[in-house]
């Protein structure tokens, strides 16, 4: 094996209530949204927040604008609400900041990181609509010196479960998918890194902190022969030292 590649939420960074979190950051956008001068009820913003991340991309309003820029300019056009360009990128930025307080890296993590990059490359593919955010939350969290690439599928314009993303992780790093594996807590890691030909691990932790229940077929099972299950990131070491 020569590469690990590690999905972000969920993988290496954990909440003990996602859906708290979301309650957070949804009241911190209405709190945007009506102070420019929105008449939406908290649990009517809530309600249209639901689909917020559903349905076809909107259109580009204009070039350099991450996706979730985008869903953001849509949606405050859809309540009346004008965002002037130059206020756009800290507004969301600071709802994004507002979702991700009071998450935190596995203590596994760093161990891990820093045992396997000492032979392997180290990668991470992330789902993730804005892409200045990623860099900043690795820095943040102290592993930017412990990957080797990042890959975010709002820069890269395909997210997972396309086996595209997984591919271009691979290019970059250099590594054939016969030899590299993919770490992650979702169906949608399993199926589209398996699809690329890489070697998908399951993280099930036995407990809180991570998005299971927002996985999609949370209960469905894996060909061992195909899928490794773990129920801890530390549980990783030991199969990729013996191999």
């Amino acid at each position: 094996m020569r590469a690990a590649v590690f999905d972000l939420h969920g993988t290496l960074l954990l909440s003990d209530d996602v859906d708290a979190a979301w309650d957070r950051w949804a009241a911190a956008f209405h709190t945007e949204v009506t102070r420019r001068g929105a008449s939406i009820t908290f649990a009517e913003f809530k309600a249209a927040l639901s689909s917020l991340f559903n349905g076809p991309e909107p259109p580009t309003h204009q070039p350099g604008m991450t996706l979730f820029e985008r869903r953001v300019k849509g949606l405050c056009t859809r309540l009346g609400v004008d965002v002037p360009q130059s206020e756009l990128r800290p507004l969301v930025d600071a709802i994004i900041d507002v979702w991700h307080s009071g998450m935190y890296l596995d203590p596994d993590a760093v161990p891990l990181l820093e045992a396997l990059r000492a032979r392997l490359k180290v990668g991470l593919v992330t789902n993730w609509e804005h892409g200045p955010t990623i860099p900043r939350l690795v820095d943040r969290l102290g592993l930017r010196r412990l990957l080797d690439d990042i890959v975010v599928s709002d820069d890269l314009g395909v997210a997972k479960p396309n086996p595209e993303i997984f591919r271009a992780a691979l290019g970059r790093l250099g590594v054939p998918a016969s030899e590299a594996v993919y770490v992650g807590d979702m169906d949608l890691d399993v199926s589209g890194s398996l699809e690329a030909g890489m070697r998908p691990i399951l993280v099930r932790r036995r407990g809180g902190g991570d998005w299971s229940t927002y996985s999609n077929l949370v209960e469905c099972s894996y060909d061992p022969k195909k899928v490794t299950v773990i129920g801890r990131l530390a549980d990783l070491l030991p199969i990729l030292g013996s191999e």
